[in-house]
């Protein structure tokens, strides 16, 4: 085992962390297959970084376009970085006698003047992409060597990141998809060893605070990082990095290393004070409740399994990873625990303090005195339950597309995109032709026209780029006079004719295939929420499959952002249908090993009732229902019933001792609720700890699975009582 430990302890400084925006996707649904089928037709996009330069007045300042010259050559110096587009070198065909040329929008006719059609950059198509509505922002598109590992992408955003800082003096913004991926990576890096941090810290204060003796978080603190070593060093031996998720494991390993180990522990102290020898007390705590550490330690796994049914592979990882989690910390606790019990020299080890004494015998007075006013009680809940039931029906799954920490450099880049580019979101429309036509046939071309017009009309849409703007400026070089009047070619010649010249310009085109029989139309789009987006996207699909009519076209959306919204929407419903699955698995479960299904019954029943309060909560608190949030009614339902498997299951020992239902619930209480506070005390503190998140599904799930634990402590210990001695007296 040591060797086992020494290897995994060099392999796992060596982790990586795969945060690739793919792991969201559905991958076997059909969109997703069309989009992978489409990158292999266009130049992708995906290697494009935008950077905005916000002047303090105007961009046609002189000042400011020389620091952009300068931004821009610094730029290409940077290692993996191809080209650099901007206003400064774009340019629009004209015809001279040499034939089509290109002529730039701005041009330096000395150090001092410059020299630049002001109208013609807002109103042509092509700059649009260049300078934002306002003229006071520049776009620099910069393009990157595709297929960069982790660390060349690392140092990538890094490198442009340090250049911003060397231009301080103006205001610059960075976005992209690569920008995204290795930000939201950095902040799940640095979360995970602050996480680590204070979980380890609170872990320590809090078994203080339970435990006489400080030596006794010795073992449940070694247990944590035996875990955390083997674990990660595993991972890097199979060839495997962990989820962009992975920043809940700390409290993973939390929630089962410690609940199993304190409610073993303090089983151990009350045996060892009846005058057993320490061989004699650990026999008896495993006897007693090591197969019902087992039954929490299955449930929890089976919990974190269903995850596998979610259509992101980021979920089914983090459900994977998070069960192995569960059944190491638990063969680990089985073989180790009773070892270090059985070799204690100070049997006395795992004694109460004091000031968890006090805190347990305060509670306990008070469940005294609530237990006579048991109507009242179920009154209570019945309330809660039903007041939780409007809020449920409150609940938003109008997310929007990013979640992002308000706090961060990427957040302030995402307002302002959203602000002045058009929308943080990217819209694309996808014409397919259906017969041997080429989609830049006349006949054909027409109808794209038309529909590049409707898209352009569309309010909802800004920045709309298709071919048609491919063929319309080749067409106003050739016929400046007359191109309001006539925007497109009308026969196959004056077509062939523009694509020769279209192929001396576009060294890549992202926007038709080889064939010309896929065409894409792109947008930028704000963030408005899901459900708005889902009617606007079906709205627009809609009038754009009347203007093609019996055409030989198919018009079909696509993009990374609409997967993205397909797997939101198909991870909510699994998840559902895995917490519907982890119910049943749960009960059953239950049912087998208590041989009694009224226990199991009342059981589940007991744990979603933290789950519908919470859900109530995350209705008046406006809390949208994201796929990750969606989480917590896993997650909470399987942490959540593991106190009231201990409870139920001491309840159960005891009446096959013989004593009464009443005598039997007081010890179940008694002895099971000291291990439950203190579990939940733990539990409580570890997931409010997640609510420094960087993250704001992060921050939700830890609030919110808090809650959860919070409410389940009130369920056992106060109406779990009242209901097996007012209802269940008869089954039990």
């Amino acid at each position: 085992m040591t060797l086992i430990l020494i290897i995994a302890g060099l392999k796992a400084p060596f982790i990586q962390v795969d945060a690739d925006i793919s792991q969201f996707f559905h991958e076997e649904d059909a969109d997703y297959a069309f989009y992978e089928n489409l990158k292999s037709e266009f130049s992708s996009q995906e290697n494009i970084i935008l950077l905005s330069v916000k002047s303090p007045d105007s961009v046609f300042n002189i000042n400011y376009l020389k620091s952009i010259e300068q931004i821009t050559d610094s730029l290409k110096n940077i290692n993996n970085v191809k080209k650099v587009n901007s206003l400064l070198n774009l340019s629009f065909p004209v015809k001279s006698m040499l034939g089509i040329i290109g002529v730039n929008y701005l041009r330096f006719e000395n150090s001092e003047k410059l020299s630049f059609n002001k109208k013609k950059i807002f109103n042509d198509e092509l700059p649009k992409n260049f300078i934002n509505a306002d003229g006071n922002t520049l776009f620099l598109w910069i393009e990157f060597e595709e297929n960069l590992d982790a660390k060349q992408s690392d140092i990538l955003i890094s490198d442009i990141n340090n250049l911003r800082t060397e231009f301080n003096d103006l205001e610059t913004f960075l976005w992209g998809r690569e920008v995204i991926d290795v930000s939201f990576k950095n902040i799940l890096i640095k979360e995970i060893l602050t996480f680590s941090f204070w979980i380890f810290i609170f872990l320590c204060l809090s078994l203080i605070f339970i435990f006489k003796k400080p030596i006794a978080l010795l073992f449940p603190v070694l247990l944590v990082l035996i875990v955390i070593i083997l674990f990660l060093g595993g991972m890097v031996l199979f060839g495997k990095s962990i989820s962009t998720m992975s920043n809940l494991f700390p409290t993973i390993i939390l929630i089962v290393a410690v609940s199993d180990v304190i409610h073993l522990c303090i089983k151990y102290d009350t045996e060892f004070k009846k005058g057993l020898s320490s061989k004699e007390a650990t026999v008896n705590t495993l006897k007693e409740i090591g197969w019902t550490t087992l039954i929490t330690s299955f449930t929890t796994a089976v919990g974190f399994l269903v995850l596998y049914l979610s259509p992101m592979q980021a979920m089914r990882n983090f459900g994977v990873e998070s069960a192995i989690l569960v059944l190491l910390t638990f063969l680990l606790t089985l073989v180790f625990l009773p070892i270090f019990f059985i070799g204690l020299k100070t049997g006395n080890l795992f004694t109460i303090g004091k000031p968890f004494n006090r805190l347990s015998e305060k509670i306990f007075i008070l469940l005294d005195r609530l237990f006579k006013y048991r109507n009242s009680i179920i009154i209570l809940f019945a309330l809660l339950l039903l007041v939780s039931s409007y809020g449920i029906t409150l609940i938003d799954t109008n997310s929007s597309h990013y979640s992002i920490n308000k706090k961060t450099d990427l957040y302030k880049s995402y307002e302002f995109f959203e602000n002045n580019f058009g929308g943080s979101r990217t819209f694309e429309l996808i014409l397919s032709s259906q017969s041997d036509q080429a989609l830049n046939e006349p006949e054909l071309l027409k109808t794209v026209y038309t529909i590049h017009n409707f898209l352009k009309a569309n309010p909802n849409l800004n920045f709309v780029k298709s071919p048609v703007n491919y063929y319309q400026t080749i067409h106003q070089a050739y016929y400046p006079g007359t191109f309001m009047e006539k925007p497109l070619p009308s026969d196959k010649k004056t077509v062939k004719k523009y694509e020769k010249e279209l192929s001396q310009f576009l060294t890549k085109d992202y926007l038709r295939n080889k064939e010309k029989s896929r065409f894409k139309f792109t947008a930028q789009m704000p963030d408005y929420g899901r459900h708005k987006i889902e009617a606007i996207n079906k709205s627009i699909l809609d009038e754009v499959n009347k203007i093609i009519q019996d055409k030989p076209i198919t018009a079909r959306l696509s993009g990374i952002d609409l997967l993205i919204d397909i797997s939101q929407k198909k991870s909510i419903q699994n998840t559902f249908i895995g917490l519907f699955i982890a119910i049943l698995v749960v009960s059953l479960t239950l049912g087998l090993v208590f041989k009694n299904m009224a226990l199991a019954v009342l059981a589940v029943f007991l744990n979603l009732i933290p789950l519908m309060i919470t859900a109530g909560i995350m209705g008046f608190l406006g809390i949208d229902l994201r796929a990750e949030i969606s989480l917590i009614f896993t997650v909470g339902f399987v942490i959540a019933v593991d106190d009231t498997i201990h409870l139920l299951s001491k309840f159960q020992w005891e009446r096959r001792k013989g004593n009464s239902v009443e005598e039997s619930i007081r010890i179940a209480v008694l002895e099971c609720g000291k291990a439950i506070l203190a579990t939940s005390i733990i539990l409580i503190g570890g997931f409010f700890i997640l609510m420094s998140s960087g993250s704001l599904e992060i921050f939700i799930l830890g609030l919110l699975v808090g809650i959860i634990v919070l409410i389940t402590l009130a369920v056992d210990l106060i109406l779990a009582p009242v209901i097996v001695k007012k209802w269940f007296r008869k089954f039990l």
